[in-house]
């Protein structure tokens, strides 16, 4: 160290750890640690090394909220687990340990199975509305919590039916919750930090656990009259759902799934401005619009739009609705429509990465059903450029403006199922010849 010059380490936040004075030689070498308080000691155990710098800015209101709502969970489970084992017999003459031990037996062995088949049927939508699916975690663990409460007072055979239903909420709710978490954990870890981040809420998670115990057991002790049970714990599960749903809104996903798409493409359809992550989180709804819900501009027109196989496009035909088939270069894309609703279906083809373009295509063809249905959808989509077209040139500036908003457009969020795509030509993946293609092509027809 050269003399008279201080060196310092500094962590990633640029707060000093240690200073160094002197080179050792003509000066004394000198390591002055900086006092950190207890306190921010204390908290630092509890959060990620370089807070607030290695995570995003929504980290510290979601796990506030989520360390509350967790208190509250943990008072509820003790109260259900009591009324669990009241209704399994603890405590009475009377109750036969292998009816207790069947009742067991068959609860875990049908929960296991809800479990697996959860997993398999929703796993893959779970990620793109992780939001939806942690708040109905909750959900779903409080509506268990509460069907433990009426076991102590049914007989055997309903009592079995409760303990199985219970069950079989708790395996959606730790799929669900896992699976949600996981995907939020990767949201907030901006430095390749994911495992750290994960220990470390596992840390915040045992203590809230904890002081939920302590009070819990004070609790269980305290009160004891079932009428005040069940008002306990509703004012409890009403607090936690609370918190719950006042965590995921305070999340602000860079992901553009269908809702948070819908809500991009619109704003820019309607005043030409895009939306970034922090607005579209203010706007979107946590329980509704996740299914892909669009409507016309005036709001005459509403629907869905869903990714389908090219079979079940072509093969689905709804009585009664008029039918328009559009084909581009990149997708297939059917149009039913009946009175004032309508319904989309996208087959995407070969090679086509992300579906975005497709489903701003679907966005944009709802807000002008007004004008297509008016004109009528054959003579509105024959025109060379019909209301609100949209050229590929202006896609790829709307998408470079997504990008410079923050939103991560790498992302596929938009398909909540295996992503299926259609092979045009042979089954060798021979094209089909120059020509043949349709831009857009057209067929209108009608099933009563």
């Amino acid at each position: 160290m050269s003399s008279g010059k201080t060196c310092y380490d500094i962590d990633p936040a640029g707060d000093v750890l240690c200073t160094y004075t002197g080179d050792g030689q003509k000066e004394p070498f000198l390591a002055t640690k900086t006092v950190v308080p207890t306190a921010k000691a204390l908290l630092y155990a509890f959060l990620p090394a370089g807070y607030p710098h290695t995570v995003t800015t929504d980290y510290l209101p979601y796990q506030t909220y989520d360390s509350l709502q967790a208190f509250a969970s943990s008072i509820t489970s003790l109260l259900a687990s009591r009324a669990v084992l009241e209704g399994l017999g603890v405590g009475s003459s009377e109750a036969s340990p292998t009816g207790a031990l069947i009742l067991k037996i068959t609860g875990d062995t049908i929960s296991r199975i809800a479990t697996i088949l959860f997993a398999h049927r929703m796993g893959q939508a779970i990620e793109p509305e992780c939001k939806f699916y942690r708040f109905l975690a909750d959900i779903f663990n409080d509506a268990a919590q509460f069907l433990d409460l009426l076991t102590p007072a049914l007989p055997y055979l309903p009592k079995l039916g409760v303990i199985v239903s219970a069950g079989v909420l708790r395996s959606l709710c730790g799929v669900a919750a896992n699976a949600s978490k996981a995907s939020l954990s990767a949201h907030f870890a901006v430095t390749g930090n994911l495992a750290e981040l994960n220990a470390k809420e596992a840390s915040q998670e045992t203590v809230v656990s904890l002081l939920g115990m302590l009070v819990g057991s004070l609790v269980v002790r305290l009160v004891e009259d079932k009428h005040k049970v069940w008002g306990l714990m509703i004012i409890l599960a009403g607090c936690h759902l609370a918190m719950n749903y006042r965590a995921v809104r305070a999340v602000r996903m860079t992901s553009l799934n269908r809702q948070r798409a819908t809500i991009v493409f619109r704003e820019w359809l309607e005043s030409g401005t895009v939306l970034n992550p922090a607005q579209v989180s203010q706007r979107e709804s946590i329980l509704m619009n996740g299914r892909g819900e669009l409507s016309s501009k005036t709001g005459d027109y509403t629907g869905f739009c869903d990714f389908a196989t090219y079979g079940e496009l072509k093969g689905w035909n709804p009585r009664g609705y008029h039918r328009y088939d559009l084909e581009t270069k990149t997708y297939f894309m059917g149009i039913w429509h009946r009175g004032g609703y309508f319904y989309m279906k996208i087959a995407l083809k070969e090679a086509v990465k992300s579906p975005l373009a497709a489903w701003f295509d679907a966005v944009n063809h709802a807000y002008h059903f007004g004008s297509a249905f008016k004109d009528g959808l054959e003579s509105h989509y024959e025109s060379e450029k019909p209301l609100g077209y949209v050229d590929e040139e202006q896609k790829e500036s709307i998408f470079a403006a997504l990008g410079a908003a923050g939103w991560d457009l790498e992302a596929n969020a938009l398909e909540t199922r295996l992503p299926v795509r259609v092979r045009v030509g042979d089954k060798k993946g021979t094209p089909e010849k120059e020509g043949l293609l349709r831009h857009p092509g057209h067929q209108e027809s009608k099933h009563d």
